[in-house]
């Protein structure tokens, strides 16, 4: 449920280098209730099957699955259908379970849940946007903020279609709108202060991951549209691009290849390299310095992932294998080079890193 096309056809910080070599897949490892020493991967599961999870990397490369079901009775015995997002704010986890339409809050420490949080539709991405509250991308309405004290949601923001990744600089939210099941093409410009959206940027079709750079400035990724006839033939596509949003206005678009449909954007702790994955069916990952003036033809990892993730200096990517079995977890080094694997749970879609 983290990628449109998985889900029409399934109806989807602190880091030190790994061994280099493939982890035994029974070699699991015991927590003692410390998840700071690691990364954890959110495991989609199979739709309506209410398999969902959550997997931890130590950074021995030891790996625990089902962190969140292992420790928590009934009714969590399963985190629930399709783990979306996590995400970490104060000492919480707020793991988002889209098909389950609800948020888990969980102590970081013990992944002991806190509360359930309801009335959600079809929940994404969350975001804290000042001390007590966060907002939530939600397919159903746009975004939901949440009063972090409470757990409750306390009103509604109207954006653009299919609200999807968020980020926030300088007291303003950004929201990518990827168009849901239809077709979207803009980025919504929350003020934080008032809950109010005071700009629709259209940035072309289907935006679909937004990160900041060192700078403040706010980076967009855009998909591009493909449109069908009944028999599945490809009628039209309109192009993909990397948008570079500064003081509210567009100030850079970058165009990709029509018929390549880039996403997955991630940055460097540093906040000054982009990396991305690209291509059509098959896609590969790119690199982006910020001061570059024009896109890389070169590829730095030779693979198509599922999702990726950046953190500490290194790059990592998910294989969902055939969507059924579990699927890897891959740490890469910044200049392409393979570090590690891990075996972890069924359809991994996304990081978490402390």
């Amino acid at each position: 449920m983290k990628k449109q096309i998985t889900k029409i056809g399934m109806i989807a910080l602190s880091i030190t280098i790994f061994t280099s070599c493939e982890k035994d897949t029974n070699d699991v490892f015991v927590s003692e209730g410390n998840y700071e020493n690691g990364y954890f991967v959110t495991n989609e599961g199979n739709f309506n099957s209410g398999n969902g999870s959550i997997s931890f990397v130590s950074n021995e490369g030891n790996v625990e699955d089902n962190v969140f079901a292992s420790v928590n009775l009934a009714p969590f015995e399963t985190i629930g259908d399709v783990v979306q997002s996590m995400t970490i704010i104060g000492k919480n986890a707020y793991i988002i379970v889209n098909g389950s339409a609800k948020i888990e809050v969980t102590s970081l420490d013990s992944m002991i849940n806190l509360a359930t949080i309801t009335g959600l539709t079809s929940p994404r991405y969350i975001s804290s946007v000042s001390e007590n509250k966060a907002y939530v991308t939600d397919w159903g309405v746009g975004v939901q903020v949440i009063d972090l004290n409470t757990n409750e949601i306390t009103s509604t923001i109207t954006t653009g279609d299919g609200s999807e990744d968020i980020v926030v600089s300088n007291g303003f939210a950004y929201v990518c709108n990827v168009g849901g099941w239809g077709l979207d093409n803009t980025v919504s410009i929350i003020d934080i202060a008032s809950d109010m959206v005071v700009s629709n940027l259209v940035v072309g079709d289907k935006p679909n991951s937004v990160v900041v750079d060192v700078n403040g400035d706010v980076w967009v990724l855009t998909g591009g549209h493909t449109e069908y006839d009944v028999n599945w033939n490809v009628i039209s596509e309109t192009e993909g691009n990397l948008v570079r949003i500064s003081n509210n206005y567009i100030v850079d678009s970058y165009s990709f290849s029509v018929g390549n449909h880039p996403e997955d954007l991630v940055i460097n702790s540093d906040g000054n390299i982009l990396y991305y994955s690209d291509g059509s069916f098959s896609k590969e990952v790119y690199a982006f310095n910020i001061n570059d003036n024009q896109l890389s033809s070169n590829s730095l990892i030779s693979k198509s992932f599922y999702g990726l993730g950046c953190a500490n200096g290194y790059l990592y990517g998910t294989d969902a294998v055939d969507y059924v079995q579990n699927g890897w977890s891959f740490q890469y080094s910044t200049e392409g080079i393979l570090l590690d694997s891990v075996q972890v749970g069924i359809i991994p879609g996304g990081y978490c890193f402390n």
